[in-house]
């Protein structure tokens, strides 16, 4: 297992506390080391990007045009980073002063999906983002599915790791008159704005989505 090189008590080797931490993120950055550009320089390639974990790996989607999927197609070594900030630490002194975070980097050679698995992976992406909302709308076009790739990274022993940033607020060692503390951070859902076009009533895999995480 990768192994941080320092603060070492902040790494969990647990897989199911990894799982629980994906399953409550959508959001990860794609990284590739270098790459050739179309003019000739090589750079790192860094992608913001949705996400699942489906199973014993995560998927990534988004159109066969982009170069990063394209590449990464191909099953090129990639890193892919997730991070959840919960709270911020108010320290006696700005040196002391902190974050509350949870953190996991997977490493690994990610794998293309085929033409003929693409619409039931895309189908899976969309029911683990909103639970149910494929039922209340059309299904995907052919030229929609043709024109979205999916690729998905394994979850393998040895290739991740898994940090948890929770420390107490450290007690200063002079004297102080400063508060100190933590400031709690909470992702969730506001309310529902209907587009100004749509006439229908919210649906239930919204509704649902949007209690589900508020509570």
């Amino acid at each position: 297992m990768e192994k941080l090189t320092r603060k070492y008590g902040r790494q969990s080797e647990s897989r199911a506390a990894l799982e629980e931490f994906l399953d409550g993120q959508w959001w990860g950055v794609l990284n590739v080391g270098a790459v050739a550009r179309r003019d000739g320089r090589v750079r790192p390639l860094t992608v913001p990007t949705l996400f699942v974990r489906h199973e014993d790996r995560i998927l990534i989607h988004g159109s066969t045009g982009a170069g990063a999927l394209g590449l990464n197609g191909k099953g090129s070594s990639v890193a892919f980073c997730v991070t959840a900030m919960d709270a911020l630490v108010v320290a006696h002194s700005t040196f002391d002063s902190s974050v509350h975070y949870r953190s996991a980097v997977l490493y690994g050679d990610v794998q293309p999906a085929s033409r003929e698995d693409r619409e039931a992976l895309l189908e899976r992406f969309s029911e683990l983002l909103i639970p149910g909302r494929t039922a209340e709308v059309r299904a995907m076009l052919p030229k929609e599915i043709a024109a979205t790739n999916v690729i998905s990274l394994p979850l393998v022993d040895g290739d991740w790791v898994y940090k948890v940033s929770g420390d107490p607020v450290s007690e200063p060692d002079e004297e102080t008159s400063a508060w100190a503390g933590i400031v709690p951070f909470s992702l969730t859902y506001g309310a529902p704005e209907r587009a100004d076009w749509s006439t229908a009533e919210l649906p239930e895999s919204v509704r649902a989505m949007v209690t589900a995480r508020r509570s």
